[in-house]
């Protein structure tokens, strides 16, 4: 009798089982009641199209899944009216609840074959009346199995509302974090796009650059050639001749022939050709230094704290109390210096570099101003002077153009718009000065030459009345512009 009635237990229970089954089914994963108005992702998912909108309030673009995460293009979802059905009539079903109380009734211990009517609290066990007077439970706290059974399920209530609350924090979290990665990405995606333009510009004006050199160095040979060119012409013009009298001599009677024959043979063999005009063409290349993305990272591991020496300044120039700027005053101060009274106001930076890599950057301004390096056993006048570039390697403005000036002589440089500032980046093994433009980071010019002697940084105002500013960079921070994001630097004096 026992066993026959806890097979029918067990079928009962089976078939609870399955109607809870198919009530979870018919239930929202949001709210977890039973569908309203269902809708059905893309993905297979069912939600209450309420719950799903409010779910998505304020996403653009794509719009996750809150199961599975996959992202539905659209807003637009397609309402799954024989679910709407099953859901009516899921609700018309008899309540799993109640019929678990029917059969929870009289459970029977398996043990004793008793009805199981108290629970122990310490335990968290059904007991019948003859497990209450063993010793696994004495002085244990008993109460009704009914008793019980409304206390714990207030408890499962109460978990409910918690449980919920963690499952929509846990699902906002994760999608904030799978948006926040696309934001990464899309921010990234610009920056890559930003690098690549800067680097594509800077190898056109390179090209432009390497072309132009080469057609001024063809103009320059062939100006040196022109001499060459000419004696080419006479010698020429002097071999057709004698070959022509050569030639008809040579068919003429024998006492014709003979009569005159010593100038005519002293010619041909005293005749000689110019020496060619011997030239060999510079060879050019692509010498294209770190560009904007590099940049960065020479910004953060090679910046220089540069700061300006006083004793090396312009008498014109007045130079701030930490060092990190040079105005041209209206009078001059004290008296001037010896050697310098005919020189161009600027000043040097404090010590000097004689290996290593090192980058700074210049806030300059006005009409006349350059930045560089120059050698520290220069003589002092020339250190100071724009005219002499021997032992100095600057970018400047003179006369509203730019130019390049070095040990080689003086190259024009096409720039679209002020750069409003320099950054100056020295490779002294590599044999390398670069210069960028402070807006863009764009790359300005390169000089290559090979150093042996200490080089110091060098600033001067020209004529300007603007002050030069050096400054130190810190960090980097995002601005936003009609091309993207694009990086730029929290300057600090």
């Amino acid at each position: 009798g026992s066993s026959h009635a806890r097979g029918r237990i067990g079928a009962g229970a089976a078939g609870a089982a399955s109607l809870a089954q198919l009530q979870a089914e018919a239930s929202c994963p949001i709210c977890l009641d039973y569908l309203r108005d269902p809708v059905t992702t893309d993905c297979g998912h069912n939600f209450c199209h309420s719950c799903l909108l409010q779910r998505w309030e304020g996403l653009q673009g794509d719009f996750p899944c809150p199961v599975c995460l996959q992202h539905c293009p659209d807003r637009s979802l397609r309402r799954n009216t024989q679910l709407c059905h099953m859901v009516d009539v899921v609700k018309q079903l008899p309540n799993t609840e109640g019929e678990g109380k029917q059969q929870e009734e009289k459970p029977l211990c398996e043990k004793h074959h008793q009805v199981l009517s108290l629970f122990c609290e310490e335990d968290l066990e059904l007991l019948c009346p003859q497990c209450q007077v063993s010793c696994d439970h004495q002085d244990h706290h008993l109460v009704p199995m009914e008793q019980a059974a409304a206390c714990h399920r207030k408890r499962l209530k109460g978990s409910i509302e918690h449980l919920t609350k963690q499952f929509k924090e846990a699902n906002k979290a994760l999608e904030i974090k799978v948006l926040e990665l696309r934001e990464h990405v899309q921010r990234q995606r610009l920056e890559l796009a930003s690098d690549f333009a800067q680097l594509n510009r800077a190898v056109d004006r390179e090209q432009e650059a390497a072309l132009a050199r080469l057609v001024q160095e063809e103009h320059t040979i062939h100006e040196q050639l022109g001499a060459n060119i000419a004696a080419f012409s006479d010698h020429i013009w002097e071999l057709r001749g004698l070959l022509q009298e050569v030639t008809e001599r040579s068919v003429l009677p024998g006492a014709q022939l003979l009569r005159g024959i010593g100038p005519v043979l002293g010619r041909c063999e005293s005749l000689k050709c110019p020496e060619v005009y011997s030239f060999q063409l510079r060879r050019e290349g692509c010498s294209l230094p770190a560009q904007h993305s590099a940049l960065q990272k020479i910004i953060q591991k090679f910046t220089e704290d540069v700061i300006l020496d006083p004793e090396s300044a312009h008498p014109d120039l007045l130079v701030s109390e930490d060092r990190k700027s040079a105005t041209l005053a209206r009078k001059r101060q004290g008296v001037p210096r010896a050697g310098r009274s005919g020189a161009e106001p600027a000043v040097l930076g404090l010590g000097g570099f004689g290996r290593g890599r090192r980058y700074w950057e210049v806030r300059v301004g006005g009409a006349t101003w350059a930045v560089g390096l120059c050698t520290d056993s220069a003589p002092r006048p020339r250190a100071w002077l724009l005219e002499d570039p021997r032992g100095s390697w600057t970018v400047g403005r003179r006369e509203g153009a730019y130019e390049a000036r070095g040990p080689a002589g003086t190259v024009p440089l096409e720039l679209k718009e002020d750069p409003g500032g320099i950054g100056v980046y020295l490779d002294y093994e590599l044999g390398v000065i670069s210069f960028y433009s402070f807006k863009d980071r764009s790359h300005i010019y390169s000089f290559s030459d090979t150093f042996s002697e200490v080089l110091k940084p060098y600033f001067s105002i020209g004529c300007s009345s603007q002050p030069l500013t050096i400054y130190w960079i810190k960090t980097y921070r995002y601005r936003s512009s009609h091309r993207g994001s694009v990086k730029e630097p929290d300057w600090h004096p």
